[in-house]
């Protein structure tokens, strides 16, 4: 099964973001964040001989995990404002 590692680090990222500030939980607005990240993120698949070492290497990426955090902060406002407006 194919698998963008982009999501992973954008959904780890999310929920540091959420342990510190307050977010809305509803899953509309989860998925509607985490889609506006990605869309602005390269995707990244592995090959299937690639290690899990080479994976995990990736979602822990230090500029690659600020690069979506900044995107992250802006997409909670957008998603909440499109789904609770």
């Amino acid at each position: 099964m194919l698998q963008n590692h982009t999501e992973t680090l954008v959904r780890e990222v999310l929920g540091e973001y959420k342990s510190k500030e307050t977010v809305c939980e509803c899953e509309q607005c989860e998925n509607d964040i985490v889609a506006i990240v990605l869309n602005k993120m390269p995707p990244k698949y592995f090959l299937s001989d690639a290690s899990e070492g080479e994976k995990i290497s990736y979602v822990l990426d230090k500029k690659l995990r600020f690069e979506a955090l900044i995107q992250l902060t802006e997409a909670v406002k957008l998603a909440y404002d499109k789904n609770h407006s």
